[in-house]
């Protein structure tokens, strides 16, 4: 202690020098990755790399990545830093399709590990990596085929109609209202109905466990978001400091609603078509029935690499972290995509139009039926929400219900352009999206 403080202004300066200059030199090497491998690159700011301003919750992820994006608009790639990180932004398509499916064996891990002590629901196929996931992903892949999805299409139109009902009544009165958490008990409701087998009652309670769950694990604070940017940049520290992301709470929750239904159904014979069953088939049988050809790529990644799978237990738990994340991927992304949907369409009205005349036109077409034929023939509602996997059509479904009954207009609550929050996990507004809602003269 007598040294410290016998050091002189000179030697302090001296171990300041030194210091600076080891810190910039180890700057200056990390961030040399790119310009060695001859990539054209954004230049980084000490120590931020290139996501100062997703750092300091200045922007959010997509808008942080648009002007990275946009920063060279005629190179194919361009290389960029996440702290020390490199990072590769690839903008040609050719390149995107070569690398998510003739290459996709070189790039199938996310780069986040888990912790699968500490995060019981973290063994889903957005985690896992290696062996674990390829097989994981070879026995899931036949539980989204369109066949199985169209077996649940009759529970989305029953959810479908609740959402309907739950809004008559603020449209009657032209109410302003905030149509994410309006849509969110919808998607909530399907979650419940198609994953779990259960009606989880979201629009109609709104103290509904389920679409509490859903907020919680949604909920985040400056803290959490900081962390999971650094878990991101530098993902082995997280065998040092483990971060948890979902609550206990949650956890538990889920682990015990699934292995209630499991339970419940094998005891007494019961049977639904619903991402559960499956489950239960994948537990029992080890596969799920794949009612659809295998599609060459597909075919070539089934085959091609057996070699690298392994023997996978399907315990409660694993189990419970696939409906977990069929869970959060069908709430949370769908709900996001059908109220910034409906902002979009309050603002072109003239769109909103069209795609209600053509709802209109089909509906004649099918006795006033929304059947799944229904909303695979519209085509411009296929140019306003495209695809039709299980969370886009969830979203059609619930749009074409919508426009059918309702009209959406802009009101002076509002926001334009939508503030994006940079703290959210996935893309969300920090004010929410409030329209008026009209009931059609018409209907």
């Amino acid at each position: 202690m007598g040294l410290l403080f016998e050091t002189s202004p000179v030697e302090w300066l001296t171990m300041a020098i030194i210091l600076f200059t080891s810190v910039w030199y180890y700057f200056k090497s990390e961030y040399s990755f790119w310009k060695k491998k001859g990539v054209r690159f954004i230049s980084p700011v000490i120590p931020f790399g290139n996501i100062k301003d997703m750092i300091l919750l200045r922007k959010a992820t997509g808008e942080m990545l648009k002007v990275l994006y946009d920063e060279f608009p005629e190179e194919p790639f361009v290389g960029t830093y996440e702290l020390t990180k490199p990072m590769l932004i690839i903008r040609d398509p050719e390149l995107i399709k070569r690398v998510t499916v003739k290459d996709f064996s070189y790039f199938q891990d996310r780069g986040v590990p888990v912790n699968e002590e500490l995060e019981p629901l973290g063994s889903h196929l957005l985690n896992l990596t290696g062996k674990k996931w390829r097989t994981l992903r070879s026995k899931l892949t036949p539980t989204f085929t369109s066949g199985k999805i169209k077996m649940m299409f009759h529970l989305m139109i029953e959810c479908a109609e609740q959402l309907k009902d739950y809004l008559e009544k603020p449209a009657q009165n032209g109410e302003i209202l905030e149509m994410k958490e309006a849509v969110a008990k919808y998607s909530t409701n399907v979650i419940g109905l198609c994953a779990f087998g259960l009606q989880f009652n979201a629009i109609n309670e709104s103290d509904s466990e389920f679409r509490r769950i859903g907020r919680r694990v949604f909920e985040t604070s400056v803290i959490a978001a900081e962390l999971r940017m650094l878990q991101s940049a530098y993902p082995s520290a997280m065998k040092i400091f483990p971060m948890k992301i979902v609550p206990d709470e949650v956890n538990k929750h889920v682990i015990r609603t699934v292995k209630e239904v499991m339970e419940y159904r094998e005891k007494n014979n019961v049977s639904r078509n619903d991402f559960m069953q499956l489950l239960i088939e994948l537990k029992n049988k080890g596969r799920v029935h794949d009612d659809e050809p295998v599609k060459s790529e597909d075919k070539l990644d089934r085959t091609s690499h057996k070699e690298t799978e392994t023997n996978v237990d399907f315990t409660e738990t694993l189990l419970a972290s696939q409906a977990f994340i069929f869970f959060l991927a069908g709430f949370e992304t769908s709900s996001t995509t059908l109220s910034f949907c409906l902002h979009e369409l309050a603002l072109n009205p003239e769109v909103q139009e069209r795609l209600r005349e053509e709802i209109d036109s089909t509906l004649e077409k099918y006795e006033g039926k929304i059947t799944y034929d229904a909303i695979h023939s519209m085509s411009y509602l296929d140019k306003v929400v495209d695809g039709l996997r299980f969370g886009l059509l969830q979203t059609k479904v619930g749009l074409t219900f919508l426009l059918s009954k309702f009209k959406f207009s802009v009101c002076e609550k509002t926001e334009v352009p939508l503030k994006l929050d940079p703290k959210a996990v996935i893309t969300a507004v920090t004010t929410g999206i409030w329209l008026r809602i009209n009931k059609r003269s018409d209907s």
